[in-house]
């Protein structure tokens, strides 16, 4: 499929039916940035960051770039873009919003909306050192393989239990990092499995 009718596709499978939005409640309200973009050989590849051991939650757990609401966003889209630009210096400008995933509350007190963005090549990425201890990069088609979700007993900040992760370059990807993956593929894996 060329790359600007997949583009397409994507956004129209995001559209159809609307991302679940959540009443705001007291949990903090948060965004994340799916940045999607071209990566021969491999079709779309998407990123995530490896969270430093020095940030105040959730250290060292795998994310997508974002955070909490901080008051000069007029909305949550303001959010996702400005973290992504603090984390990794991905400028705003590079990213066309395709569309957004489920909201999502999570067990540590954020409610998140997750965006999706593509950008027209691989990004230069340059991590900020406070926040991210490295970057890790995911072809869409070995994510949406089968069998790539796998039930996985994970212990971390006082949970322990099985949850549904996936495992990038000995990384793994769970909790609600999994979880916004798991709905992105939900909608989009048909386009972009091998």
């Amino acid at each position: 499929m060329q790359r600007e009718h997949l583009v397409e596709s994507i956004a129209a499978r995001l559209a159809e039916p609307p991302a679940r939005s959540l009443e705001p409640d007291d949990r903090e309200p948060a965004a994340v940035l799916v940045p999607l973009f071209p990566d021969p050989p491999c079709g779309l590849s998407t990123l995530f960051t490896v969270r430093t051991t020095t940030v105040r939650d959730h250290k060292g757990q795998v994310s997508f770039p974002g955070g909490v609401r901080d008051a000069s966003d007029p909305d949550l889209l303001a959010t996702a873009l400005r973290e992504t630009a603090e984390e990794l210096e991905i400028p705003r400008a590079d990213v066309e919003i395709l569309g957004r995933l489920d909201d999502l509350p999570t067990l540590t007190g954020y409610l998140i909306r997750p965006f999706v963005g593509f950008l027209r090549r691989r990004p230069r990425v340059r991590p900020n050192p406070q926040e991210i201890a490295r970057v890790l990069w995911a072809p869409l088609a070995v994510l949406a393989a089968p069998g790539a979700c796998r039930l996985r007993h994970v212990e971390s900040g006082g949970w322990s239990g099985l949850w549904p992760a996936f495992e990038i370059d000995d990384a793994l990807i769970w909790g609600a990092t999994a979880r916004v993956l798991a709905n992105l593929l939900d909608r989009v894996g048909p386009l972009v499995r091998p």
